[in-house]
């Protein structure tokens, strides 16, 4: 087997395997959006706003942070390693959906995007606020892809929304580990 390199369309990160994952490891764009690193242009995210879309964005980096932070807090967490690892992962994706905002939005990265944030308190009602939230970002970005009018805002208001829809199926399954 030989090594490869796979570049995502999404968030522009370059993953190194024998084959393409599933999803991205990093913001866990579908593999439709794995492509070899000489297809991906590097100026992809250099696109004109409207101001609907740039009030989009806006909308999105402060709900992936808020989202990194509270999936942060529920990783600090000592009584369920299981969890505490997949939220710890999860808050990477969410961290990396933020980053990939601000940079289609021209601004920087908040300042506490990776600081823990507070949580429920209990792993059920954490669950079930995470739940809420992936539901509302799932929406959210469907809604935001539907109204868009840069084809570059469009795919990844999509591609998230995709994404965020996965973290719903990720919290079922996280109801079986508590």
């Amino acid at each position: 087997m030989k090594l490869k390199m796979f570049r995502c369309r999404i968030c522009g990160e370059t993953y190194l395997g024998y084959e393409a994952p599933a999803n991205c490891p990093f913001c866990g764009a579908h593999v439709a959006f794995l492509t070899p690193p000489e297809q991906y242009d590097a100026s992809v995210n250099n696109v004109e706003l409207t101001e609907v879309e740039r009030g989009d964005l806006e909308m999105s980096i402060e709900l992936e942070r808020s989202n990194t932070r509270f999936y942060l807090g529920m990783a600090e967490r000592k009584d369920n390693d299981t969890l505490r690892s997949a939220y710890k992962r999860l808050a990477n994706v969410e961290a990396e959906h933020c980053s990939l905002f601000c940079k289609l939005a021209g601004v920087p990265k908040p300042a506490d995007l990776l600081e823990p944030g507070e949580t429920t308190g209990s792993w059920t009602s954490d669950i079930a606020e995470s739940l809420a939230r992936e539901n509302r970002a799932t929406t959210l970005y469907a809604n935001f892809a539907a109204r868009a009018t840069s084809l570059r805002v469009i795919e990844v208001f999509n591609a998230v929304s995709a994404v965020e829809a996965d973290h719903i199926t990720l919290d079922d399954l996280a109801l079986t580990y508590v």
